[in-house]
């Protein structure tokens, strides 16, 4: 069924469906913790005492990043560069949540200088919408899948945190499978198990070993760049043909290679390379270290511990932009344990890791499988108005709190 042969559809103006208010202003200092987050143009970054809101609450960027569109359930203080939502109209929260996502609202940009998003002007936008109940059913779609991969996400934290619990435990309190038995001797990096060295990086690994050479490009590649990589992870990898790639696509990447981006290191965008998509490049602004003497699994938790990042960070050079280099990854100290141990610590923990990466793959094809189906379901393109998706209405008191779907009798809708 086409959109415009859909009568359940209204056609309205986005004000008349969602009431946007502009943010409250919060100084940095502010911002420190609390229980209730702080939720900016680019996301909740920060927490702090007090709330402005109950919620749930839909909250959009409005300045410097535009058309991120964020979701709480719980209390928040919207920050000054956002614009939420004051009054839903009866509309549901999670189904505004995902129409707005169709919406593209970066294009609306009025800035001078400064990206900015004006509330007015979106309110006048023409838009259609569905019944309450097709509104629902559409979220509730949705929301599973958001729910599944809310739920790996969390799986894959606990994955990371006991690698990095059995590293801690071993490597930093040298609380290893018979440490008893072994005593402590003087080095360099302090007092540590006999046996054990301290080798330059260079020993034990390369530093940017592999590098596109000119003419021997594929004609198209999955890249990194920078940007696309926070702590411990790559958020997003592009499929482009390389003649429209950027002249920093170059590194080549295997699995098991640790990349680690030269800028700012105390930001710690770093990422293990599991697995990768064929031609897979990332950008020159990253240093890429490939294990050679030492299990990879070793290595990326020690290259990632926080000795480490206060080492890359006392080493950066530049005012505006600090940054290290290849020679300052090679000439770092790094504890090499014995070969036994290492072994024991690889057959643990890689078997963590590739329960991670099948955890992100499935991730991976959710977020695919969602993104296909959002603008299908949010347009009307995609029919559900036949589904059997349940929908329990409960009562609620009669205090009303904005934004929680009500009919005249105050029941408040809820999907199972």
């Amino acid at each position: 069924m086409s959109f415009g042969d859909n009568k359940e559809w209204k056609e309205t103006t986005l004000g008349e469906m969602l009431t946007f208010q502009r943010g409250f202003d919060i100084t940095k200092k502010e911002q420190q913790s609390g229980p209730y987050q702080v939720i900016s143009s680019s996301g909740p970054k920060s927490t702090h005492c007090d709330f402005k809101v109950k919620g749930p609450g839909v909250i959009i960027g409005r300045k410097g990043t535009l058309g991120n569109v964020f979701y709480s359930d719980r209390p928040f203080w919207p920050h000054d560069t956002t614009l939420w939502v004051k009054d839903f109209h009866g509309t549901y929260e999670k189904f505004a949540y995902y129409f707005l996502q169709t919406m593209k609202l970066e294009q609306y940009d009025c800035g001078a200088s400064n990206p900015t998003i004006n509330r007015n002007h979106i309110h006048s936008l023409t838009i259609r919408f569905p019944q309450l109940i097709t509104q629902q059913k559409i979220a509730s779609i949705l929301s599973n899948y958001d729910d599944l991969i809310e739920n790996n996400t969390k799986r894959i934290e606990i994955l990371e945190q006991m690698a990095k619990l059995v590293y801690e435990e071993w490597f930093i309190k040298f609380r290893f499978p018979g440490h008893e038995k072994v005593k402590m001797v003087y080095s360099e990096l302090g007092e540590i198990p006999e046996g054990w060295r301290i080798d330059k990086l260079e020993k034990i690994a390369s530093v940017n070993e592999l590098s596109l050479k000119k003419g021997e490009e594929p004609q198209e590649i999955n890249y990194v760049d920078i940007s696309s990589v926070t702590t411990g992870k790559i958020d997003e990898t592009k499929f482009i043909a390389y003649s429209d790639a950027p002249s920093r696509a170059r590194r080549i990447v295997k699995h098991g290679d640790i990349i680690w981006s030269t800028v700012r290191p105390n930001r710690k965008s770093f990422a293990l390379i599991l697995n990768p998509l064929p031609n897979l490049i990332v950008s020159t602004g990253f240093a890429v270290i490939t294990a050679k003497s030492i299990p990879y699994t070793y290595l990326y938790h020690t290259l990632t511990a926080d000795d480490f990042v206060g080492y890359l960070t006392n080493n950066a050079t530049g005012a505006a932009y600090p940054a290290v280099n290849s020679d300052d990854f090679k000439n770092a100290n790094i504890l090499v344990p014995t070969d036994d141990l290492l072994d024991q610590f690889n057959k643990i923990v890689s078997n963590l890791f590739n329960l991670k990466h099948n955890l992100l793959d499935k991730n991976q094809n959710l977020r695919k499988t969602r993104d296909l189906l959002l603008p299908k379901l949010i347009s009307g393109e995609v029919d559900v108005s036949d589904l059997d998706i349940h929908i329990k209405y409960e009562y609620q008191e009669s205090n009303f709190n904005f934004g929680k779907p009500q009919d005249e009798k105050g029941l408040r809708v809820k999907m199972v």
